[in-house]
């Protein structure tokens, strides 16, 4: 077909209706889903019965698991769970340091005040001196026994 198109040969789709009208109106007969109601009330319910018998071998649970929510992430979701994951592990591990270097100079601070005051002459110390406890893990613990 060379010229324009016959607008009533071909149907919405682009198909061509077909040579013959009386096949064509056959074929649609043929073809045609049920009008009859009870068809599709046995339909759905043969499909309900035969359901769990499909379903037995292919599906083991039907309930999602935890991990089942990370399939739905896209790379760029992972990306920035990955580095908040990783600023927070920062946080912990330099909240973590600037604990200990806080202890451990208080622990020196400790130690130190002990030496000046064990080398001090007996009356110029108060007796009664306020003890301090160290932490377990202070190497300075063992300059003063006393200290513990």
């Amino acid at each position: 077909m060379t010229g324009p198109r016959n607008d009533d040969m071909w149907n919405n789709e682009g198909r061509s209706a077909g040579k013959d009208p009386e096949l064509t109106e056959l074929l649609r007969k043929h073809y045609a889903p049920p009008v009859d109601q009870s068809y599709w009330l046995r339909q759905e319910q043969r499909i309900m019965q035969a359901l769990p018998a499909m379903l037995r071998g292919a599906v083991r649970e039907l309930r999602p698991r935890w991990w089942s929510g990370f399939v739905e992430l896209k790379p760029s979701d992972l990306r920035t769970a990955g580095l908040i994951a990783a600023t927070l592990a920062l946080l912990a591990t330099g909240a973590t340091f600037v604990r200990n270097q806080t202890e451990n100079a208080r622990a020196r601070a400790i130690a130190a005040r002990a030496v000046v005051e064990s080398t001090q002459p007996l009356d110029d110390i108060m007796l009664t001196r306020v003890r301090t406890r160290l932490p377990a893990d202070a190497p300075e613990r063992y300059l003063d026994p006393l200290d513990y």
